[in-house]
């Protein structure tokens, strides 16, 4: 397993590995909006796959899901699949899917308030 650390903006993202592929609003469905940014994670294998979110200022929530089924994969015990961060009020969380099958992609949804063009976050990956 590797850790891939990763930091972002509105407009910005930079990653620690090759694993990590930022793909901004251009998801299904996007408006072309400011409320929603996202990076894909590329697993080498099966296992627990962990994203953390260290800091972030202006995001709302994040989730995980495989990148070509919503509801594919369950969560490793202890962690969700789905944060609400705004709710906890502490800036930071993490969410986690169990990896099955590793030719899959899965999906780092962070939805932000579309009012909202300051945003920033960290945080690391644990990559199977």
């Amino acid at each position: 397993m590797a850790t891939r650390t990763f930091q972002g903006t509105q407009d910005t993202f930079t990653a620690s590995g090759a694993e990590l592929t930022y793909k901004g609003d251009a998801l299904p469905g996007s408006t072309g909006d400011l409320s929603q940014r996202a990076f894909l994670v590329n697993p080498a294998s099966t296992g627990d796959l962990i994203v953390t979110l260290d800091r972030s200022v202006g995001i709302n929530t994040i989730e995980i899901f495989q990148d070509d089924d919503y509801t594919a994969g369950s969560a490793p015990s202890g962690y969700v699949k789905f944060f609400d961060i705004a709710k906890a009020g502490k800036g930071k969380g993490a969410v986690a899917v169990t990896v099955t099958n590793a030719s899959k992609n899965y999906l780092v949804l962070m939805t932000t308030d579309d009012a909202y063009s300051e945003i920033s976050y960290n945080g690391s990956v644990v990559v199977p």
